[in-house]
C-alpha cells in the first residue's frame, strides 16, 4: 500500500469516526493527509464510496480472522454465549487498535441508511470475503433462538447495534466514561446480548 494511499485511509478513518460520513469532505480528508492533489482520493480510491469501503475492509478483514479462529476453538455443538462470544470478543479487541478510530468509524457506519447490512447488502459494496466467519456465526445465532425468522432478524439488528455502540462509545469516551474496560466491560456486553437473544 502506497504512503499516500495509507494517510489518506489514516485520516478519513480517524475524521470520519470524530464527525461522522456527512460531516467531512473529501478536501478536508485531503489535506490532513497531507496531499497537495485534490483528487488524490479518487485517484486511489475512485472517489468517496470506495474510500469507505476500502476503510470497512481495511480492518474487518483480520476481525472476521480472528472470528474464524474463535469458532474454529468451539467445538461441533457450542453454547449461544460462545457464539455471542465470537461475535463481540473480536470487535472489543478491535477498540484497542489505532485509538480505537476505526470502531468509532463503524458506528458511524451503522447509523448511515445506505449501510443496512440485515437487508443481505454490504457496506458500500463491501466484498463478502471480509465477512465469511462474521455471517456464519451470525447465521449460528439465529438458529439457537426460539423465534421466527423476521423476529430473529430483529433481534440480531439490536445486538449490533448494541455491540457496536457500546464499544465504540465506551472507547471515545476513556477513562472519563467511569466504566470498567476489559473483561468486565465485554462481559457485560454479552451477557446484555444475551437477554436480548433470549427474551421471551
Amino acid at each position: 500500500m502506497s504512503d499516500g494511499r495509507t494517510r489518506l485511509l489514516e485520516s478519513a478513518e480517524r475524521l470520519y469516526a470524530e464527525r461522522g460520513l456527512d460531516g467531512v469532505s473529501l478536501r478536508e480528508i485531503t489535506e490532513a493527509a497531507g496531499q497537495r492533489n485534490n483528487a488524490a482520493v479518487h485517484y486511489h480510491f475512485g472517489g468517496r464510496d470506495g474510500l469507505v469501503r476500502a476503510l470497512f475492509e481495511l480492518r474487518f478483514a483480520a476481525l472476521d480472522q480472528r472470528r474464524a479462529d474463535l469458532l474454529a476453538g468451539l467445538g461441533d455443538e457450542p453454547s449461544l454465549e460462545d457464539l455471542v462470544r465470537v461475535l463481540v470478543v473480536p470487535f472489543a479487541e478491535a477498540a484497542g487498535d489505532d485509538e480505537g478510530h476505526w470502531v468509532r468509524f463503524v458506528a458511524r457506519l451503522h447509523e448511515d441508511p445506505r449501510f443496512n447490512p440485515f437487508a443481505g447488502e454490504l457496506p458500500y459494496g463491501a466484498s463478502e470475503d471480509v465477512t465469511v466467519a462474521t455471517r456464519e456465526v451470525s447465521a449460528r445465532i439465529r438458529h439457537h433462538l426460539a423465534v421466527d425468522p423476521d423476529e430473529a432478524v430483529l433481534r440480531m439488528y439490536l445486538v449490533t447495534t448494541l455491540a457496536v455502540h457500546a464499544v465504540a462509545d465506551h472507547q471515545a469516551m476513556g477513562a472519563a466514561a467511569r466504566i470498567p474496560g476489559g473483561e468486565r466491560f465485554t462481559d457485560a456486553v454479552v451477557a446484555a446480548a444475551l437477554a436480548i437473544l433470549t427474551a421471551s
